[in-house]
């Protein structure tokens, strides 16, 4: 595995260095689509790389952007995975969550799992099937993909009834409230003296603040106020050590990002 650098904007990955990394021997690559530091990468310009050298393009991504962005399969994504916690199911300090994983008609039959399918019954009905089903799911058990998956049914359900309740212009709201609150927050913050927003590429609900100070002092200033601060990035990378992740969703009020830039 080799991780690939950011390049010349540190907060967003160079589709030249993807290019430069490629050869013969790699099966896939795999990008976060929004990144880890919130900036909006160039998927598709990436996924054209990826493709000319026989590779294969992973997208990992989170669902609520995804009501506004354009969607990893239509930027040329082969996979996409996310992490189904934002529908609906409580952070639960780390668990347990539901992963979701897509993949086009090419893939479907070397996804782990066992895969439910749509079909009607004798009485016209709408019904749902176990398909695809491989003999080895049930005569050679220890070979088959259906049986190297975790059953998280629980939590697979409670997505389920959270997006069937908000419907495709529910989902969208949350998606257009989380982006209009963190834009919102990003310009009251970019107007206090000593901070500013340094995602140079367009963001979603996730940007960098460069602190005065360092964000460990920051967070404290915060704490002592009855407020979480944001991510420290120093304890993810040396030399970030003033440099803050921040998210702001659709259950921010504007009067509690108003307090936490006053906290500052």
């Amino acid at each position: 595995t080799t991780t690939l650098s950011a390049g010349a904007d540190p907060f967003r990955l160079d589709p030249e260095s993807v290019r430069d990394a490629l050869d013969d021997g790699v099966a896939c690559v795999v990008v976060q689509y929004p990144n880890f530091f919130g900036t909006i990468e160039d998927i598709e310009r990436i996924a054209v790389i990826v493709h000319e050298a026989g590779a294969l393009l992973v997208v990992n991504t989170t669902p609520v952007p995804l009501a506004m962005l354009r969607s990893p399969g239509s930027l040329g994504a082969d996979i996409a995975s996310a992490e189904g916690q934002p529908l609906g199911v409580p952070p639960g300090y780390g668990g347990p969550y539901v992963g979701l994983l897509a993949t086009g008609k090419s893939h479907v039959r070397q996804m782990p799992g066992r895969l439910a399918g749509i079909t009607t019954d004798a009485t016209g009905k709408r019904g749902y099937v176990l398909t695809l089903q491989t003999r080895e799911q049930h005569i050679r058990r220890e070979k088959a993909t259906s049986n190297i998956c975790t059953n998280q049914g629980l939590m697979a359900t409670a997505a389920t009834v959270y997006m069937s309740i908000m419907g495709p212009e529910g989902f969208r709201e949350v998606a257009q409230r989380s982006y209009a609150n963190a834009h919102y927050l990003a310009r009251q913050v970019s107007a206090k003296p000593g901070y500013a927003v340094i995602n140079t590429g367009e963001f979603f609900h996730e940007f960098v603040v460069k602190c005065p100070e360092s964000a460990a002092t920051t967070n404290r200033l915060l704490l002592d106020q009855g407020i979480l601060g944001g991510l420290d990035l120093g304890t993810v990378e040396p030399g970030m050590a003033a440099y803050m992740l921040v998210c702001a969703t659709e259950l921010h009020t504007r009067s509690s990002i108003d307090r936490f830039v006053e906290a500052l």
